[in-house]
């Protein structure tokens, strides 16, 4: 019986590693979506700058270089 319990925590440990792992690479991929798309002009600018405005000071410096906005959104404007 004990072995039983042993196999089924054990188990059920893998299993919770691969669903956070499998959580982990669905933020990076998202988040290399957003970035992208961003880039392209796709998804406005403002976008990521409100999302970026709802994370903690030591996140949303990561994304500094990210919250610059794309000369082609920029092209026609008198900024």
């Amino acid at each position: 019986m004990t072995l039983d319990l042993a196999r089924l925590a054990h188990a059920t440990a893998a299993l919770r590693e691969a669903q956070r792992k499998d959580d982990t690479r669905r933020k990076v991929i998202a988040g290399a979506a957003l970035l992208a798309a961003v880039r392209e002009g796709v998804v406005p600018a403002g976008t990521l700058a409100v999302l970026v405005g709802r994370m903690s000071e030591r996140d949303a410096a990561l994304f500094a270089d990210a919250m610059a906005v794309p000369s082609h959104e920029t092209e026609g404007t008198d900024q």
